[in-house]
């Protein structure tokens, strides 16, 4: 393996994606069992680095979202094969397979976007009996946009263009290949399959990017504590809070009469889902949470949903950048 690729990276490409018992490698064997053709994937990854680093100051998240975007690809099209909906494009689609293997063996080429940018879309080369996964350099995406973005490719895999057609834009289908296909409508609800381990991200990016947003606040007299799923809001009513906070005149150190700290999960590392406010010299009143709870409803936005004695439950079904 090239050494060209910084060390994590290669461990991780080597437990993670050449291992026989890897996610990717068991996804693979699963779409044989469905589709009766086995369909390699192929990562040059030094390509794909050189074409993505930037996008990963943390190196040891660059197999797992490569990892993860491809066992979608494998799983996304299973859940559409599993569907009797699709009944007519499976047909399609297995006699590309089958006149596609007869020159050569099928593939996966996963690759980044030209120049780094666009979006993420999958392609077929009759020509080359090659299916092309393209990763462009930019955020993660959630599972549910990642699945959206397979399904609208899938929905047109079978373009006449000769060249590459690029699958994940809104383009002409003709009027065959368009009644073969139903709406998205009519397809099933939006999961139909339960999705592996390696698909998911770490939590600090899944939660940051998987909706609802939940938020509760509990007056725990004389402190309040606020529990989130999204950590950047408990960062801006914390570092707001912070910054406007009074000073309390009878404190020897000067420090404002409330603390407001955030707390690391116990689920996992690197991540706050708790914050705490409570005074720095302690007092029996409660802290009014007045101004707290106006935040939280008029600057973020999050919806009361219960209220439960001192024990209120937000949501937010809108997702932040």
């Amino acid at each position: 393996m090239s050494k060209e690729l910084p060390l994590k990276v290669r461990v991780d490409i080597r437990d993670q994606w050449d291992s026989p018992n890897s996610s990717v490698t068991a996804s693979v064997s699963s779409l044989n069992k469905v589709l009766g053709h086995t369909i390699t994937p192929r990562v040059e990854w030094t390509i794909l680095w050189a074409a993505l680093k930037d996008q990963f100051p943390d190196n040891a998240s660059f197999v797992p979202l490569v990892v993860r975007y491809t066992i979608a690809w494998y799983e996304r099209l299973m859940g559409r094969l599993d569907n009797p909906v699709h009944e007519q494009w499976t047909e399609q689609l297995l006699n590309v397979l089958n006149e596609g293997s007869k020159q050569r063996p099928l593939s996966l080429h996963i690759e980044p976007t030209e120049g780094g940018a666009g979006r993420t879309s999958t392609k077929w080369n009759a020509k080359l009996a090659t299916f092309q996964l393209l990763i462009p350099k930019a955020e993660p995406l959630s599972q549910n946009t990642l699945d959206s973005t397979y399904d609208k490719c899938f929905e047109n895999l079978f373009n006449t263009d000769e060249s590459w057609a690029d699958l994940a834009t809104d383009t002409h289908v003709s009027a065959t290949t368009a009644r073969a296909i139903p709406s998205e409508s009519s397809e099933r609800p939006a999961t139909t399959r339960m999705p592996l381990l390696d698909a998911v991200l770490r939590p600090p990016e899944l939660f940051k990017s998987t909706g609802p947003y939940i938020l509760i606040v509990e007056e725990r007299s004389p402190h309040i504590v606020v529990q989130c799923s999204h950590e950047p809001s408990l960062e801006l009513i914390q570092a707001y809070l912070n910054k406007w906070g009074k000073t309390n005149p009878n404190d020897s150190l000067k420090r404002n009469i409330l603390k407001v700290e955030l707390l690391e999960s116990e689920y996992c590392y690197g991540m706050f889902d708790t914050l705490t406010i409570e005074r720095h010299i302690t007092r029996r009143e409660p802290i009014n949470p007045t101004m707290l709870l106006a935040f939280i409803e008029g600057v973020l936005g999050y919806k009361l949903v219960n209220t439960l004695g001192g024990c209120r439950t937000y949501t937010s079904t809108t997702l932040f950048k």
